[in-house]
């Protein structure tokens, strides 16, 4: 809540600061009007979406900063210097602030998830079992190491051959049952750990990211995506 505040009064104090140079803009003319509100729209838009400020859809920066600079070339051409070109000042402003928009959205790399601004992000993850990068904020799992998208779909990463299962864990297990989810030997797919001969069933395997929850040791051979998420392998040391 109190990031969200401290945000919106970031973005307020930008636009205060885009009408007061827009303001002293129009006082020189209606020349200086159109050339200040395409120059300060571009400046103003860049702030806007560099520190990622709160703002919707694509088109709310330049429709917002256009009606600003509007408003405050009206203001002055209606009460101080009457000018029919400074009316026109939205034009230049959403001009500039459209381009800006445009060439930021081309360069800046964006989370995979919620479109927020990476460069604005304290941490960046690429999530090991879909590839995506995505920011800490929100799309992150931290406990589970993956991307809430995956998470919530339950997306795969362990290989599914047979012969994998049988490199890295040994010959299903047919009694005992699954130190997480509980699951019988006849219901599930059983692999001991290697380490310390507990029992998981692939799917929790799986889901641990290849890490027995009894002793957190991890299989060996696992892909190297997961290589920064888990504890040492069997017979790393």
């Amino acid at each position: 809540m109190n990031r969200t505040l401290e945000r919106a009064a970031l973005l307020l104090g930008v636009l205060v600061l885009l009408a007061s140079l827009q303001f002293c803009a129009a006082l020189a003319g209606a020349a200086a009007a159109l050339v200040g509100a395409l120059l300060l729209s571009a400046g103003a838009t860049w702030l806007w979406l560099r520190f990622d400020l709160p703002s919707g859809a694509v088109w709310v920066p330049p429709l917002v900063i256009a009606l600003l600079c509007e408003a405050v070339a009206a203001v002055l051409d209606l009460s101080l210097r009457p000018s029919f070109f400074g009316l026109f000042a939205f034009l230049p402003a959403a001009l500039g602030s459209g381009i800006t928009v445009f060439l930021l959205r081309r360069s800046q790399a964006r989370c995979g998830l919620c479109n927020r601004s990476l460069s604005s992000a304290a941490l960046v993850f690429a999530c090991p079992r879909c590839s995506m990068h995505v920011c800490d904020e929100t799309c992150w799992s931290f406990e589970h190491q993956r991307c809430q998208l995956c998470l919530d779909q339950r997306v795969p990463l362990l290989p599914v051959e047979e012969s994998w299962w049988m490199r890295v864990a040994g010959p299903r297990s047919r009694h005992d049952r699954c130190q997480v989810c509980r699951g019988a030997a006849d219901q599930v797919d059983l692999r001991l750990c290697p380490h310390c001969r507990r029992a998981q069933c692939r799917d929790c395997w799986d889901f641990t990211n290849g890490e027995c929850q009894r002793c957190r040791t991890a299989l060996p051979e696992l892909p190297a995506s997961l290589a920064h998420t888990v504890a040492s392998p069997v017979g790393a040391d």
